[in-house]
């Protein structure tokens, strides 16, 4: 196989500073700027704080998307449009969840000139995510490479970090003490799987960003199937071992940006 079509398949995992030049890059020359962000938990709340930290020299609006209970969307009302689109990243785009922003892409596209999709992890056999991404003119960044594999097979496809990495986390690193056991309790989770005894799925029971991150920085140590916990907790210089959820997007993310951080695979008990 010829050398350019295997950095094609296989693509080297770009460092934080290289990752936030070409995410900057997608908007120069934009007129303006539209940050579109979806509800989620606070994992998700993360990564727009780290989005708001990489776009923190450029001016730009926030719009917060939300289903309305009578059908259709807030945040894309009359008169809203522009040059360029960027949405949120994360985890979306999944089977799980993936009634929100694959419904929402076109819509968007109709709104603005240019639609950029921050890093995300995507499930293609998911036949709506498919189909959004098929039809899309949009720029898709993938956060790792699993992702960005299948969206090669789809659309303009982009390889960068995680909006999550671009956030400070200075204020929060401590030594911390014992174990936290932090596994989704939502429809993600993998369903062959018990939690463990002493659970706490912080990205539900936290009341808010900080009362999570400070949850993370108490502890020496993290088990959690959750990806934004697993960043988290190695950015804070934390012990973590990690299992999949229901689909790829953990260990591919410990794979590409998590390699030089004290991160592993949980090894079950037999």
């Amino acid at each position: 196989m010829a050398g350019s079509a295997l950095r094609r398949l296989m693509p080297e995992a770009l460092g934080i500073g290289s990752s936030r030049r070409s995410l900057l890059r997608e908007i120069e020359g934009s007129s303006d700027v539209t940050l579109l962000v979806g509800p989620g938990n606070i994992g998700d709340q993360l990564i727009a704080a780290g989005a708001r930290q990489l776009l923190s020299g450029a001016f730009y609006t926030e719009r917060l998307m939300r289903r309305r209970k009578e059908g259709g969307f807030v945040g894309l009302e009359e008169g809203v449009g522009g040059h360029t689109a960027l949405v949120i990243g994360g985890g979306g785009w999944c089977r799980p969840f993936n009634t929100f922003w694959p419904v929402l892409l076109p819509l968007i596209e109709e709104r603005f000139e240019k639609v950029v999709v921050l890093p995300s992890s995507v499930d293609s056999s998911a036949a709506s995510v498919r189909g959004a991404l098929e039809m899309t003119s949009a720029t898709v960044f993938a956060r790792e490479q699993e992702s960005h594999r299948q969206l090669e097979e789809l659309c303009r496809a982009r390889l960068a970090h995680d909006t999550a990495f671009f956030f400070d986390f200075s204020p929060y690193r401590r030594r911390g003490h014992g174990l936290l056991r932090a596994y989704r309790t939502d429809k993600e989770a993998a369903s062959d799987r018990p939690l463990p005894a002493e659970n706490d799925d912080i990205s539900v029971s936290c009341a808010s960003l900080d009362h999570w991150l400070w949850t993370i920085a108490r502890h020496e140590s993290v088990e959690t199937d959750r990806a934004h916990v697993m960043i988290a907790a190695a950015m804070l210089g934390k012990q973590v071992r990690y299992r999949s959820s229901s689909y790829h997007k953990v260990p591919a993310i410990a794979r590409y940006a998590l390699r030089r951080r004290a991160v592993e695979p949980l090894l079950e008990s037999a």
